[in-house]
């Protein structure tokens, strides 16, 4: 029978990250400096819980260009918050001591990694039909009078004589 759990018990028998995957985690934060900063925005629960437990259902259930938009947005404020906290803790081995970050890392690239195949959903449908460069529906006129100087070139230069 169980006992009363408290919220961190629930990835209690999660897998450690290993030596090697704290350095690769260190160096891309490294990297990333840019996007590295301390995130004092207001949690969101659902996408919370979706991290904590490294859960992706949540987001398979999101069905709107907007919801997913917003998700997005906020998983990558989180990836930052994460690139600060990882920096912050100043080498891959203090990285590796500090399991709950790089055990964070990790699912937070999972949830990222399964939005941003949600995201390819909501992404604009390739062209149906022709969609050869040369079809004369799809070019400008500078494209063409560009392309018939350089043919016209190409066979002055092809048969010897210039223009």
């Amino acid at each position: 029978m169980g006992g009363r759990g408290n919220a961190s018990s629930i990835n209690s028998n999660e897998k450690l990250v290993s030596p090697l995957m704290a350095k690769v985690y260190y160096n891309a934060a490294s990297k990333q400096n840019h996007s590295a900063f301390k995130w004092e925005g207001t949690r969101d629960s659902e996408i919370e819980k979706a991290i904590r437990t490294g859960n992706t259902d949540f987001i398979k259930s999101i069905h709107t260009k907007k919801e997913a938009r917003r998700v997005s947005d906020y998983l990558n404020k989180r990836f930052s918050e994460n690139n600060y906290k990882i920096q912050k803790l100043g080498s891959k081995e203090a990285v590796h001591k500090n399991q709950t970050v790089a055990q964070e890392r990790r699912r937070l690239l999972s949830v990222s990694g399964a939005m941003s195949d949600k995201m390819h959903e909501f992404s604009k449908k390739p062209e149906t039909g022709n969609t050869n460069i040369h079809d004369t529906s799809r070019t400008t006129t500078t494209y063409d009078r560009a392309r018939k100087r350089r043919m016209k070139d190409f066979d002055a230069w092809w048969n010897g004589n210039r223009k």
